[in-house]
């Protein structure tokens, strides 16, 4: 009884620094860092029921979208519907229909035409200037994991066109229950520099916890094999109490293999091999992970959509020109949806 009562007023006491940091960041548009690492310990003792409680308290009315069909498909409401009940079962969904050939190989051209950062392979790595340059598939990588500048990405006339796709935001509307919005936005190559798992390379399991509730659009740019380290997900563990509590006592923290398996049956495994173009929509609040390359390099493309923009502190990155007129009237007529890069 009394190890109960101490329990409820640790947690209350964490509730109550998470609404000054809401406070906080209504006023200022920032996330008190304090704030924000309370709700990731509420996840983690609470093993998911805080960040449900929060998104019906935070979520914003739903839009009326012009339609629900786009680059992932021609969707009535009730496709929109079984898509949302399958990602609230699973944890993912993998969509029919991929990206066309243009998108896709315009995205492919980007990835290899356009300066990136080679990754550290620990975080002590961060305090040094990483360096620039284009990737070639052709050469013997220098790290894991190389990533796209998000400011390059958000200005790109294809990269607009997506993050304004009714099909894209009406699955993303349907799964969060609120108006979404538009979110971390990435393109990386892995390569197979290291056989091993590297947390910095999110090759090692772990959930996000960047925001409250959010969705992940993954876009396969090149074929992935098991070879060249397909993502992967545990089914279900994206749910309230998906996560044991033994590995949420490790905190928001990688995870090795040896970690999981002893949780989960092996069906729950599900490693995304696929064609390029492909595109999958996941919960990461589940555990996943990116598999360490054996051979080879991968490209891939990721937008999310989250319920709210508190949470993770990223740099300021803003929209300073549109693709064409018909999106800058969109993005501006919604700009609660793309607060985050206007």
């Amino acid at each position: 009884m009394f190890q109960t009562l101490k329990k409820m007023l640790r947690v209350l006491r964490k509730l109550v620094e998470v609404r000054r940091g809401f406070i906080e960041f209504k006023k200022t548009g920032n996330t008190p860092p304090e704030a924000y690492s309370q709700m990731i310990n509420l996840f983690c003792e609470t093993k998911g029921y805080s960040n449900d409680i929060i998104h019906q308290i935070i979520k914003t009315p739903k839009r009326k979208f012009p339609s629900s069909s786009g680059i992932l498909g021609n969707y009535a409401k009730d496709d929109i519907g079984k898509i949302t009940s399958i990602l609230r079962e699973k944890g993912y969904y993998i969509f029919e229909q991929g990206i066309s050939d243009e998108i896709g190989n315009y995205l492919f051209e980007l990835g290899c035409n356009t300066d990136l950062a080679e990754r550290p392979l620990d975080s002590d790595g961060y305090k040094d200037k990483t360096v620039h340059s284009k990737f070639n598939p052709t050469l013997v990588p220098k790290t894991i994991r190389y990533d796209f500048d998000e400011q390059m990405l958000i200005n790109d006339p294809i990269v607009q066109k997506i993050l304004t796709d009714f099909s894209i935001l009406s699955v993303a509307q349907s799964y969060l229950g609120c108006l979404p919005k538009a979110d971390v936005t990435g393109m990386w190559w892995h390569t197979d520099f290291s056989k091993e798992p590297n947390a910095e390379a999110a090759t090692m399991w772990h959930f996000d916890m960047d925001r409250v509730k959010w969705l992940k659009f993954f876009f396969y740019l090149t074929d992935v094999t098991p070879e060249t380290g397909p993502h992967c997900f545990i089914e279900g563990s994206h749910r309230t109490k998906g996560i044991p509590k033994h590995l949420l006592k490790h905190g928001y923290a990688r995870l090795t293999d040896k970690d999981v398996d002893e949780y989960y049956p092996k069906e729950k495994y599900i490693e995304y091999n696929a064609k390029k173009f492909t595109v999958i929509a996941e919960d990461t609040r589940g555990l996943h992970k990116g598999k360490a390359l054996i051979k080879g390099s991968r490209l891939i493309f990721q937008t999310q959509f989250s319920d709210h923009l508190f949470g993770g502190t990223y740099s300021s990155k803003k929209i300073v020109r549109f693709a064409n007129p018909e999106i800058e009237d969109f993005i501006k007529s919604n700009k609660d949806i793309y607060e985050r890069f206007l």
